[in-house]
């Protein structure tokens, strides 16, 4: 499966998902759903945040897609932000960042699964990026 299938039918395919991306750790869009990037700068502070203790994020909030998130978690696999009833769920493994946003009716929990689950597939299965066409290899 390609990058952009695991955008559209594991994470936004769920119904549970709004929009997503997946970037590589050096900031490149490997895949996202239509109408969300994140700017440059808005991938760095976000990887930036994936710390053990003390993430930046708690002062700053989670920024993506020009929106801000208030930040409820942030370590070093894992960072969650929320605004209202809506939210965004990051996750690092070893080569990429996922990134799902998600609104009301769906609880931060679900869309924190979906996300999780992903990425410990990936993780699992460990993939191999191919810079010239960001395939899978297992």
């Amino acid at each position: 499966m390609s990058w952009q299938g695991y955008v559209d039918n594991n994470l936004v395919g769920t119904g549970k998902i709004a929009s997503a991306a997946i970037y590589g750790h050096d900031g490149s869009a490997w895949a996202t759903s239509p109408d969300f990037s994140l700017k440059p700068a808005e991938f760095r502070a976000l990887f930036d945040g994936f710390k053990d203790e003390n993430s930046p994020l708690f002062g700053t909030g989670i920024r993506a897609n020009a929106v801000k998130y208030y930040t409820l978690r942030a370590d070093s696999r894992s960072c969650y932000g929320k605004l209202g009833n809506d939210g965004v769920v990051a996750v690092k493994t070893k080569q990429a960042v996922l990134i799902g946003t998600y609104k009301e009716p769906t609880q931060p929990g679900e869309a924190t699964v979906i996300v999780e689950n992903l990425a410990d597939y990936l993780i699992g299965v460990g993939y191999v990026s191919n810079n010239s066409n960001r395939s899978l290899s297992a």
